[in-house]
């Protein structure tokens, strides 16, 4: 049986297996938003994705520094494991051989706009954790705020891909 321990009524244990997960998450998500930006270079849409993976980049810098601060292991198999999972992701048959297929960019925006959803709940338990744990609530309310925005944004380069991407459109 494992021991879990505890601060003022936090399952430190549950919790670091928590910010790990999404810690690796977090990984996943902002290399795939990278690799998205670099393949447009159109700013309209590569524009986006940029400031998105900078925020992304930023908030996977804060995680790793919570970690620390709470006095956590940083679970270093689970961010592989992601990465691992993120790449084996991109091998999937798209039904194009040489190039990348229409459909890739808005199945993409879609697995990101979830992927950015879920990350609410992070940013929302550690605001109802925070005076247990000695943080400042505001800056995770800060962050969850960020989340709407980040959706929308994807959701609106998604419906600026989506009337093309599954036309017979001769290529240019």
């Amino acid at each position: 049986m494992t021991t879990q321990h505890t601060t003022s009524h936090v399952v430190t244990d549950l919790l670091e297996l928590y910010l790990n997960d999404h810690l690796a998450g977090a990984a996943a998500g902002r290399a795939r938003v990278h690799r998205m930006a670099s393949a447009y270079p159109d700013p309209e849409i590569g524009g986006p994705l940029h400031e998105l993976a900078r925020q992304l980049d930023a908030e996977y810098e804060r995680l790793e520094t919570l970690l620390l601060e709470l006095g956590m292991r940083r679970l270093t198999y689970r961010q592989l494991a992601a990465r691992a999972l993120e790449r084996l992701g991109r091998l999937k048959l798209n039904g194009r051989l040489l190039r990348r297929s229409p459909m890739t960019p808005v199945l993409e925006l879609e697995l990101m706009r979830g992927a950015v959803n879920a990350k609410a709940g992070l940013w929302e338990l550690l605001v109802s954790l925070s005076p247990d744990l000695g943080l400042d609530a505001r800056e995770f309310s800060e962050l969850a705020a960020l989340v709407p925005r980040q959706s929308r944004m994807l959701e609106e380069l998604h419906g600026e891909l989506v009337p093309d991407a599954f036309r017979d459109v001769p290529p240019e």
